[in-house]
């Protein structure tokens, strides 16, 4: 996982690809507050005619951003689960979970903020799509009662999704240590912790 976004789409060079590539930039170097459809076509080189005839407005285009976001969120996911320096599938996807909230605070802000789940259930499908990666962690780990493994999901993944918003939330990425360091070691006993 790099701390730079993936090509918006397999024709990055085009319009479109262009465009979200400059919002993510633009997101992630100088806030949401930045992102207008003017800096963003003058940081992708091409016109705001051009934006419009892709995006509705800032807010679909915003919309497009979060889904990017969130799919690399869920491929990312399945990769750590996959990969044997983690002690669990369970850790290996809570480690991608964190790293992207820690190198991308603004992304995932923008992907989980309620203003544009609350209205465009596209969204709300991808984070499910998202939590299913994780869940499928979840539901393999023997450590936990066949019968108990569902809700240990739900559980963990809303747990996961209020330390991102934690973490998220500081300005300019200063989150203090100490508050970092309980939140990494409860989570980790919580996910780790011993048969």
């Amino acid at each position: 996982m790099t701390n730079k976004p993936r090509p918006a789409s397999p024709d990055a060079a085009g319009i479109r690809g262009r465009a979200l590539d400059a919002a993510a930039a633009i997101l992630a170097e100088q806030g949401a507050e930045a992102l207008n459809l003017r800096a963003i076509a003058e940081t992708a080189g091409i016109g705001l005619a051009s934006i419009y005839h892709y995006f509705e407005n800032k807010e679909a285009l915003l919309v497009s951003l979060a889904l990017m976001g969130l799919e690399d969120l869920r491929r990312d996911i399945l990769d750590y689960q996959a990969r044997p320096e983690f002690a669990s599938p369970m850790r290996g996807g809570a480690r991608a979970f964190f790293h992207f909230v820690e190198t991308r605070p603004e992304l995932f802000s923008l992907m989980l903020g309620e203003r544009l789940l609350s209205r465009h259930s596209e969204l709300r499908e991808a984070e499910y799509r998202m939590f299913e990666a994780y869940k499928a962690a979840v539901l393999a780990d023997d450590r936990i009662p066949a019968h108990r493994r569902e809700n240990a999901a739900h559980a963990l993944w809303a747990l996961g999704r209020g330390m991102a918003a934690i973490m998220a939330s500081y300005p300019a990425g200063q989150r203090p240590p100490e508050i970092m360091a309980q939140l990494a070691a409860g989570a980790g006993w919580l996910i780790d912790r011993p048969d």
